[in-house]
């Protein structure tokens, strides 16, 4: 066998090789697709329900009377009209559940704690800041479902993290309240939504996306995740991706999520349109949110 030959089947070999990737990757990732997608057919009537009437909802509350994710935001958010509110829900070192956006206490507190590395007897003692003369406490989760039954007030859970105990206490407390039509549980992370139709299917949940999530950690694209550049340009390249598939749809189908929401910096005619045609509820804006 000459030198020539040998060197012709080993790139005929290769070509093969690439041939059975191009051909062989995509109908494996369509198989895994339609195994581990979730279903949607147990929550529908939940999602129905849950938007019959609804038109505004507060985000954190109402944060511009009241310190944010509080009873008292909430109860403010009610007297300006809200049918939801939606908060952020962590967990204490001690198991927990309680509603705080940030993962420390410093910029609405007047401590400065890492949420998940305190036990709750020592977070239920901060003073949040007072806002517009209002004072208040943070408000653990059972706390704050307990006033939106009582108050006829729709929620909306933002899970910052998948937390596996977390997800399963707040399936708990959905199922033992029998609130499948009064609560949607979103995040920004994938893996909340997925997880937890997994727990329960009928369940409605959300996600949120945007076109900074992987790379800035504030809604306004000041302060990157990481300070490495390289890291920084990696990430910036996931959301771009993010970004381009986002109009197929094609992770809120495999999450079988009930509703997309997209923040305000993404919404348009055809975001709007486009989420309808694929039969997904549509959400979007900031501080105060409209199912349009």
């Amino acid at each position: 066998m000459t030198l020539t030959t040998l060197t012709f089947l080993m790139i005929l070999g290769r070509c093969t090789i690439l041939i059975y990737l191009v051909f062989c990757v995509p109908i494996l990732l369509t198989i895994l697709f339609f195994i581990f997608k979730n279903d949607t057919s147990l929550s529908n009537s939940n999602r129905e329900l849950f938007f019959k009437n609804f038109n505004f909802g507060g985000h954190r509350g109402s944060p511009e009377k009241a310190p944010e994710n509080s009873i008292q935001s909430f109860a403010k958010a009610k007297e300006d009209g809200c049918d939801l509110v939606e908060f952020d829900i962590h967990m204490s070192s001690d198991g927990v559940a309680l509603i705080m956006h940030d993962d420390t206490t410093g910029r609405t507190g007047n401590l400065n704690l890492k949420v998940e590395e305190t036990k709750w007897e020592h977070l239920e003692g901060i003073d949040l800041k007072p806002v517009s003369n209002v004072t208040a406490k943070i408000p653990t989760l059972i706390e704050t479902i307990d006033w939106c039954v009582e108050n006829g007030m729709k929620m909306l859970f933002d899970m910052k993290n998948d937390n596996l105990i977390l997800m399963e206490m707040v399936a708990e407390e959905i199922k033992k309240r029998n609130i499948y039509d009064r609560v949607m549980v979103s995040s920004f992370n994938p893996i909340v939504p997925w997880r937890l139709k997994k727990i329960d299917p009928r369940i409605i949940t959300g996600i949120t996306l945007d076109r900074s999530y992987y790379s800035y950690s504030d809604d306004y694209r000041q302060t990157p995740f990481s300070t490495n550049i390289f890291t920084h340009f990696w990430n910036e390249i996931l959301d771009e991706i993010n970004m381009i598939i986002q109009p197929l749809y094609i992770l809120p189908k495999f999450l079988g999520v009930d509703v997309v929401m997209l923040s305000f910096r993404l919404i348009s005619e055809n975001a709007i349109r486009e989420s309808k045609e694929k039969d997904f509820q549509f959400y979007g804006g900031q501080s105060m949110m409209k199912i349009i």
